[in-house]
């Protein structure tokens, strides 16, 4: 099935998906999430303040990378907000460099476990609430823009970039398609270091990192969907399978 060109979701697609979906388990699922994330936030709100995590840090000694690394990957995965905190923190305690490799790698384990994780459970669980028929039609617009929209949403500034990783890893895209946007995305995403460290001057080299990796993550991840395209498009149906 096709779209209208210029629009990715008519209206028409979006009142059935809010009507059609089984009311009382979605809003079950949508507030018993939020609540989590409010709890979880309110937990480990303590866990991004700088000063808590190089007090950490200096406490643990030669463990303290390992240290930071672990509360950073469980953060990330437990808390899909805001999470800049933690990588300016990075910066601030280990110095541009070192904390845009803490970031890079963090950042890029924990997203990663989120898609398997919802790969793994959270699509079986929404394809338990919301009818077939809208189901097979997302899974047909994540297919075409789920991993050139995940590359763009890491790379602008602004965006709920998390969150929109839960919602196109519930799609049915090969999750070898989401390697590249990833990290690449969390070049960017790791230099918020800088800024920690050098401030207005990181900012810039901050930016600017954005403004390189948004030009060749664009050449390149369009390199891929083509070449995916070519292989699995052939019969303009989603790919069938999770493995890459």
């Amino acid at each position: 099935m096709t779209f209208p060109k210029g629009k990715v979701m008519n209206n028409s697609l979006k009142k059935e998906l809010f009507s059609e979906i089984t009311n009382r388990q979605a809003l079950i699922m949508v507030f018993g999430y939020i609540f989590l994330m409010v709890i979880l936030a309110i937990v480990l709100q303590q866990t991004v303040d700088r000063e808590w995590l190089r007090q950490v840090v200096s406490d643990t000694g030669n463990f303290g990378l390992i240290i930071f690394f672990l509360i950073e990957y469980i953060y990330i995965i437990l808390v899909p907000v805001y999470n800049t905190t933690i990588h300016l923190a990075a910066g601030y305690i280990f110095g541009g460099d070192i904390g845009w490799v803490l970031n890079f790698l963090a950042t890029s384990a924990g997203l990663f476990t989120i898609i398997y994780l919802v790969k793994r459970f959270g699509r079986p669980l929404l394809q338990r609430i919301v009818p077939s028929r809208i189901y097979n039609r997302y899974d047909d617009l994540s297919h075409r823009i789920g991993p050139i929209t995940l590359f763009l949403v890491y790379v602008l500034p602004l965006f709920p970039d998390d969150e929109i990783t839960y919602l196109i890893a519930a799609g049915q895209v090969r999750f070898a398609r989401f390697v590249l946007p990833v990290l690449l995305g969390n070049v960017t995403k790791a230099a918020v270091s800088y800024i920690g460290d050098e401030g207005m001057a990181g900012f810039q080299m901050a930016l600017g990192t954005r403004v390189i990796v948004l030009v060749i993550g664009i050449i390149l991840i369009g390199i891929q969907e083509y070449w995916f395209s070519k292989i699995y498009g052939k019969q303009n149906k989603p790919e069938h399978g999770d493995k890459g």
